[in-house]
């Protein structure tokens, strides 16, 4: 009988009337849908081979005598009710199989049928491992002989000599199948079964150790094994305990989950990892094929950089902190803080911070991650350290110092600068007159002068951080006052007038100064003493001779830069008759006035002590 659909003979069964593969296929999934489990059959007594009309019960477990049951023996189907009493009429073999309304078939159950004297019996039920194997030699009607002797495989278990007919396995292991047959007396003679075929089948499979994943994982990633087990079909599942192991040291379990997680790989996870199965009822246990796992090493990769605040612009005297981080790499990682210009690092760690930013701390930054084999920079930060602007002050176009009070003349053009003491660049400066804008940028350009340009002028200087914020700065108000244009062009006629006086006197007085240089170098003039008495004298000079300047009236002009001079001619003896015995000499007399600072020398004019003037007679 087909064990896929086994309920197609059952009236209530929809399966009844299809063709057998659509019916065998829609019977399983149907089951599979109920959850039914087979039910267990049950032989008394309990062994195989038995002898021919030899009566046996038949038990499908668990009974329940108000549900039929169905029988199959050698594919012959019969309902009945959960126990059935069956007598071999025939030596061979037999199969039973029993299932209920809706279940699944339970494992068949093989039996022999002998005619021997004599048979080693074994468990007619499936031996697993774990259960006790017993084996037992009888005779017909359960005769029980002597001296009695084992043998597996022909070779000898237990005996000869001893009194007991049964031979006891526990636990039963695989190794324990095999070929077995027995030897005794009865009375006085001797006998030797037939081999009986023992089979002891598997409890569990051996488990495999599944990777759920690459046996050669990243660093740093998760990796998940499985001990993977099959369970046999001849008995319900066991519970199983599940071990895993790296390199025989136990990483995980016992547990019941044959999962186990391994988080967050490091090199040293690395090794050869087994798993181990435990059925601890039965106390058997089984152990999987080692499997190695490599960690591969992830190279440090993925290195950012992140300020706060963001953008890495900073306020003076505000603070700054940077932070690391990586996306890939070799832990634990080492964090350095390098600045462009400087060959040591700045500090390590995934943090930097600078409590109160000063200019000098502007540039560009980069952090440092390395695992000690591989290494990998972030990216380059500007850091900008802003200067609020401070300190703003107008100055006249031309000039140095900062003013408060401006002079202009109706009709001239004057201009007006503005700057900071301190400040970030870019500054923008905006102009103000009486608090209304009037113009932009470092220059005010005015004129030509008028009474409208009069009133009160500020610059307001502005610089940023960021899109933002602004910082501003004022100048100290600066009063022009434009003076009328008549007034200034009297006073520029008479400028005009002191400076030509000046450039006349100090002409002539170069004039002198040159003639007596001449007259001590040249060589005539050392012969001036013995001229010829009949030489026509010298005219006489005039009692008197001045030569005065009037001082001129300046208008703007520093007094620094003014020249007094004065050369003044006398003639000896106080302006009376010459003495016919001796030559008169001119007197010249030299006097620099000192201006208003108190200098004895003239602009531009160098006094040699060297120098020295005597009177010499003329020629």
């Amino acid at each position: 009988m087909q064990r896929g659909c086994h309920c197609h003979c059952h009236r209530r069964c929809p399966c009844k009337g299809m063709a057998r593969s659509p019916a065998l296929l829609l019977c399983a999934q149907f089951l599979s849908l109920t959850g039914a489990q087979p039910p267990l059959l049950m032989l008394d007594p309990p062994w195989t081979p038995l002898f021919k009309e030899q009566k046996v019960m038949l038990t499908c477990a668990p009974p329940n005598e108000r549900v039929p049951t169905l029988w199959s023996i050698n594919g012959r189907t019969r309902e009945s009710t959960s126990r059935l009493q069956f007598t071999p009429s025939s030596t061979g073999r037999y199969s039973f199989q029993c299932w209920r309304s809706w279940s699944e078939p339970s494992p068949p159950l093989k039996l022999s049928v002998s005619d021997d004297w004599w048979v080693l019996q074994a468990p007619v039920q499936p031996v697993l491992e774990g259960d006790e194997l017993v084996l037992r030699c009888r005779g017909w009607w359960d005769s029980r002989p002597s001296s009695v002797s084992f043998f597996r495989n022909g070779e000898l278990l237990r005996g000869p000599g001893g009194q007991e007919d049964t031979l006891l396995l526990a636990p039963a292991q695989r190794h324990h199948g095999g070929r077995y047959h027995c030897t005794g007396k009865r009375y006085l003679s001797r006998f030797e079964t037939k081999p009986n075929e023992v089979v002891v089948h598997e409890l569990f499979s051996v488990p495999e150790l599944s990777v759920e994943g690459s046996r050669e994982p990243p660093e740093g990633s998760n990796l998940t094994l499985v001990c993977v087990t099959r369970g046999s079909p001849l008995r319900p599942p066991v519970t199983l305990q599940h071990l895993f192991y790296r390199d025989g040291v136990v990483v995980g379990g016992p547990q019941g989950s044959p999962r186990h997680l391994l988080r967050a790989l490091a090199l040293r996870d690395s090794g050869s990892y087994a798993c181990e199965a435990r059925a601890e009822a039965a106390k058997v246990q089984k152990c999987s094929n080692p499997v190695t796992i490599t960690v591969r090493r992830v190279p440090v990769a993925g290195v950012t950089l992140a300020a706060q605040p963001p953008g890495g612009q900073v306020a003076e005297g505000e603070g700054l902190v940077l932070s690391c981080a990586a996306g890939g790499g070799t832990r634990p990682l080492v964090f350095s803080w390098h600045r462009e210009g400087r060959a040591q690092p700045l500090a390590q760690g995934p943090r930097y911070e600078l409590p109160a930013a000063r200019p000098e701390d502007g540039g560009h930054y980069l952090c440092r991650a390395t695992d000690g084999v591989t290494a990998a920079n972030s990216s380059q930060l500007q850091v900008t350290v802003v200067v609020p602007v401070a300190g703003a002050t107008v100055r006249v176009a031309g000039t140095e110092a900062a003013v408060t009070e401006a002079l202009g003349t109706e009709g001239e053009r004057l201009n007006l600068s503005c700057a900071v003491r301190v400040g970030t660049a870019p500054v923008a400066f905006r102009w103000l007159r009486d608090g209304e804008e009037v113009g932009e940028g470092p220059l005010l350009a005015l004129g030509p002068l008028g009474p409208a340009h009069v009133g009160s002028y500020q610059c307001v200087a502005t610089n940023r951080l960021g899109a933002q914020r602004a910082f501003q700065e004022r100048s100290p108000p600066v009063a022009l006052s434009v003076t009328p244009w008549g007034q200034g062009q009297r006073r520029g006629r008479a400028l005009a007038g002191g400076l030509s006086a000046s450039l006349l006197v100090l002409l002539a007085a170069c004039a002198v100064l040159g003639w007596h240089l001449w007259r001590r170098r040249h060589p005539a003039a050392k012969k001036s003493q013995e001229r010829d008495p009949a030489a026509p004298r010298c005219p006489r000079a005039p009692s008197v001779l001045s030569t005065e300047t009037a001082e001129p009236e300046y208008s703007n002009v520093s007094p620094q830069d003014v020249v007094y001079a004065a050369v003044i001619v006398t003639e000896q003896g106080g302006g009376g008759p010459a003495s016919p015995g001796a030559p008169q000499e001119p007197s010249v007399t030299y006097a620099v006035l000192p201006g208003p600072r108190g200098a004895g020398t003239p602009r531009g004019l160098c006094r040699v002590p060297s120098d020295s003037y005597e009177n010499v007679a003329c020629a």
